[in-house]
């Protein structure tokens, strides 16, 4: 947990350094756009994430970041993390499409020497559909409200379950190079998916000493996002931010969270993105 503290502290220097630099260097080359006036973006980001979910040990990892948008039109295909989404919709605020997902797995490499005992769990392929909305400023299209709900289910045999995520989020100008965007989002499992990734069998329990736990399904967390976007000009662009999740309900009670992990979980990271 030092470690990630650590971590995140520099980020946070980082962004204030390039938040004071490009901010004046915006000025003076008069950048006022919007992101989505480029219909390419393309971006990598580095950070720190719980070794599985429910974890309080931090590892580090790396993500893409893409948006391919059709010319003169709404529909466009995204790429965050390790999920892919498609708004298949030309339409100026209704959102909707396919979603692909990769979930990764637990496996004795865990930090925790209890929790690397327990039996291990693959990687997973979820697929689904979001539906949404993305309400956009006429007069500045840098201030946006968007919100969707996105059905995930696994396609894998992995975990036989699924999930329903409820997202909100906004973005907005703080100056000429700076944008900054706060989101909220629930989310709710099934009880495969509760079982799978926080539930101890008899066998665990026996090679772990943990108590046997049978997760139900429910509102498995709620998340807040904070970011920060330097626009260094109209191609490159940098982006510093962090995730909370609260672990709720059986997975909070969960003895691999209760007993040996976090409820409190912490992501953050920096990213670099070209668009055109």
């Amino acid at each position: 947990m030092n470690r990630f503290r650590l971590v995140a502290t520099l980020f946070v220097f980082l962004s204030l350094c390039l938040a004071t630099t490009f901010t004046g260097k915006a000025k003076a080359e008069g950048i006022e756009f919007a992101l989505d006036q480029m219909p390419h973006i393309v971006g990598l980001g580095v950070g720190m994430v719980p070794d599985y979910e429910g974890s309080d040990d931090y590892t580090f990892a790396v993500a893409p970041f893409l948006k391919w948008k059709l010319q003169n039109s709404e529909q466009y295909v995204m790429v965050k993390g390790y999920e892919v989404q498609a708004n298949i919709l030309d339409h100026p605020w209704l959102r909707f499409g396919p979603s692909l997902n990769y979930r990764f797995g637990r496996d004795d490499s865990v930090d925790d020497d209890v929790v690397s005992k327990m039996e291990e769990i693959d990687g997973a392929i979820e697929g689904g559909a979001y539906v949404g909305v993305e309400f956009i400023d006429k007069t500045n299209p840098r201030k946006r409200f968007i919100a969707n709900l996105d059905f995930l289910s696994d396609l894998s045999n992995e975990h036989d379950g699924y999930t329903l995520y409820l997202n909100l989020r906004g973005w907005y100008p703080l100056s000429m190079a700076l944008d900054y965007g706060a989101g909220f989002s629930v989310v709710y499992a099934s009880e495969n998916y509760m079982e799978h990734y926080f539930g101890v069998s008899k066998k665990d329990s026996a090679k772990t000493g943990l108590p046997e736990f049978d997760a139900d399904s429910g509102v498995k967390d709620f998340r807040i996002n904070q970011i920060l976007v330097f626009h260094l000009n109209k191609q490159w662009h940098i982006a510093g931010g962090f995730q909370y999740r609260r672990l709720l309900n059986d997975a909070d009670d969960s003895p691999i969270v209760d007993k040996r992990g976090s409820s409190n979980q912490w992501l953050g990271g920096i990213g670099l993105a070209y668009s055109w």
